[in-house]
């Protein structure tokens, strides 16, 4: 896999990023960005239980970025690591969602610039990632399709969050304010059918107010989105589901 490093500047931090590049002979005016997101972009472009849409894409001739979540791998920092980080970071009134924002944004632009890329933009994301993505395609409607996987809808469940950040000042982070923004985006949502960790009903019921806000935004008849609730256990995405995520995506950049 063909691969380039660089450095952007997203509000006050430096942020490296991955950018996994397809075959020269691939790459033409159909070419587009996925964003995919794990923990560390470690793992989201090179480990093979979470890269799954990496690959796929480089061989339709699309470009794959990637980065570190705040609070994650080398970006860790005074409010600690993973969720217990980014839950002190929030009471300490540094959003590393707002931050994730900021983060996107910089790197799109960086690789807009790069590559000149003129196809479509879309992001892959698993539980706290899926979150994020939703989050950045809500601020940036160059992001035109995500794919959440099990995702955080509401930051009042996952009890790794909550240790460090009380329910009571999750609320402005429910992804549900965000519904607007979010109604003429393509969103894939897969969720476990008892997924403890972010809650199957929260993911449901976010799935089904966006279906309203598309049914009432869009022209009629036009469907962009789609909910699966899937029997695979507890919070951990089933190969097909994110097999069928990576597809979903596809598609999207794919159609003309």
């Amino acid at each position: 896999m063909n691969t380039e490093e660089f450095t952007v500047i997203a509000g006050d931090q430096q942020l490296r990023c991955t950018l996994a590049v397809p075959e020269a002979s691939l790459v033409g005016d159909h070419s587009g960005l996925l964003l995919n997101i794990s923990a560390t972009a470690q793992l989201a472009l090179y480990d093979g239980t979470q890269n799954h849409p990496t690959h796929p894409f480089l061989r339709a001739g699309h470009y794959v970025l990637s980065f570190d979540l705040p609070n994650h791998g080398e970006r860790m920092d005074a409010h600690g690591e993973s969720l217990l980080g980014m839950g002190r970071a929030i009471m300490a009134g540094d959003d590393p969602f707002a931050q994730f924002v900021l983060d996107g944004r910089a790197a799109i632009d960086a690789c807009l610039e790069r590559v000149g890329s003129k196809g479509k933009i879309a992001g892959y994301g698993v539980s706290r990632a899926g979150y994020c993505l939703l989050r950045l395609a809500a601020a940036d409607p160059r992001v035109g399709a995500v794919a959440g996987l099990s995702p955080v809808t509401d930051w009042g469940i996952p009890e790794e969050f909550t240790q460090t950040c009380p329910r009571t000042h999750t609320w402005p982070l429910l992804i549900d304010h965000w519904i607007d923004q979010l109604a003429d985006r393509a969103i894939y949502l897969s969720v476990g059918s008892q997924d403890d960790v972010v809650g199957t009903e929260a993911c449901v019921r976010f799935a089904m107010q966006l279906f309203v806000e598309q049914r009432r935004a869009l022209p009629q008849d036009t469907l962009l989105s789609q909910l699966h609730v899937v029997d695979s256990p507890g919070h951990s995405p089933s190969l097909t589901s994110r097999l069928q995520a990576t597809q979903f995506l596809l598609d999207f950049c794919n159609r003309v």
